[in-house]
């Protein structure tokens, strides 16, 4: 990687600053060894129009991939928090897709936020939409495979879960909140807290989708995403809820099909 001078760094922290670069006689005079000027624009005119494009692209890119978070925060919030997000974080890639990848650590801490919590799940589904729509693909279950298992091996089995998908425990509805705001739908309410497991994932064809599971399903998804082997996840649903024992193991073969059929499981591992 080569190194960065100092004329460049320089010139990158002209064209982070928060605020107009020929505001401040100071930085007009720095301006001044940076760039030549013409007969229209001064040097600090010149690096203005940088300054500004820099700030306007990587806005526009955390308004489209965090536009649900905007609409909750309304626009003086949102400015307000991504003009301290690029400041804490600035750009350190070509990449624009991983412009985000901090934004939900940095939402929970914002604790001056409106509606924190609902804000902090939000930041957190829409961060999980992104990496699901650019996961890696997997080939579906093959059937055959499950039936070469022997019987005896299925207690250390381990169940490979798509790469397109993203478990998360939220406190407010925010997958269907996110769907409203992203279809224009006029007067949307923000909901009050009302916790929900959710799966997010990608369809064959590519589309994203979000499902609520119940808490015993998800705590079995849940412990197969760490990479347990089946019966030790059986085990651990039942742990969190020794009460419903009974049903959780009435229902696992049914889970097991359903996780399956949406491609939520795609090979085992012996």
């Amino acid at each position: 990687m080569t190194a960065v001078t100092p004329l460049q760094a320089e010139l990158a922290e002209l064209l982070t600053r928060r605020r107009a670069v020929d505001t401040d006689p100071t930085v007009r005079e720095q301006c001044t060894r940076l760039a030549g000027g013409n007969d229209r624009l001064s040097p600090a005119e010149q690096i203005e129009i940088y300054r500004e494009q820099f700030w306007l692209r990587h806005t526009s890119c955390l308004l489209e991939d965090f536009e649900a978070l905007a609409s909750i925060l309304g626009q003086s919030d949102w400015e307000r928090l991504i003009e301290d997000y690029l400041s804490a974080h600035p750009p350190t890639a070509y990449n624009l897709r991983d412009l985000g990848e901090r934004l939900p650590a940095f939402v929970e801490r914002a604790s001056w936020l409106p509606r924190h919590a609902l804000c902090t799940d939000m930041a957190r589904v829409e961060w999980a939409y992104i990496e699901v729509f650019d996961a890696a693909d997997a080939a579906p279950l093959d059937p055959q495979r499950l039936a070469s298992v022997p019987e005896a091996a299925w207690e250390h089995a381990r169940l490979v879960l798509n790469p397109a998908l993203r478990l998360l425990r939220v406190r407010h509805p925010v997958a269907a909140l996110r769907r409203s705001f992203r279809l224009k739908q006029p007067d949307v309410v923000l909901p009050e807290a009302h916790a929900e497991n959710l799966v997010i994932y990608r369809g064959q064809e590519r589309d994203l989708h979000h499902r609520v599971l119940g808490d015993d399903a998800f705590s079995l998804l849940d412990a197969l995403s760490q990479g347990l082997p089946l019966v030790r996840a059986a085990e651990i649903a039942v742990a969190r809820a020794p009460d419903r024992a009974e049903s959780i193991e009435r229902d696992l073969t049914g889970w097991f099909a359903d996780f399956a059929a949406q491609a939520w499981i795609v090979g085992v591992e012996i």
